[in-house]
């Protein structure tokens, strides 16, 4: 259970930090830059315009938009109309795109698990403490 709590808490750091160490999906399923951004949406912020996801996550607005129209046909997320401005379009995850993406993460932290046992107790933690060190 400690390693888990352990891969846990280096994906929360990952995640928020925006390094996320999460490998991406099937290739012929999800390319890394759609779960990008639905690890964006899901984890950091929800509701936010292609051009803050091209800021946030380092990448091309037109690789964003390529990302979205995808994700969008997957029904992962959707773009809806800013009440406020009627010019900007922010995109929100889906409840399918939540659940996804969550289970990849859960996934994901399986993984980590395992390779922090290997590790022994007193290295994993060496391990995250460093690496949370490493990407601050």
């Amino acid at each position: 259970m400690y390693y888990k709590q352990l891969a846990k808490h280096f994906f929360d750091y990952m995640v928020t930090t925006n390094i996320g160490p999460m490998e991406p999906p099937d290739p012929k399923d999800y390319s890394r830059g759609e779960v990008g951004i639905l690890i964006h949406l899901a984890f950091r912020k929800d509701g936010v315009t292609s051009g803050l996801l091209s800021e946030a996550l380092h990448v091309s607005t037109g690789r964003i938009a390529s990302a979205l129209k995808t994700l969008e046909k997957k029904q992962l997320i959707e773009r809806r109309e800013d009440l406020s401005d009627k010019r900007r379009v922010n995109v929100f995850i889906t409840d399918k795109g939540r659940s996804t993406i969550l289970k990849k993460h859960e996934e994901a932290i399986e993984r980590m698990e395992k390779s922090l046992e290997k590790l022994g107790e007193e290295d994993a933690k060496k391990f995250v403490e460093l690496s949370m060190r490493f990407f601050s």
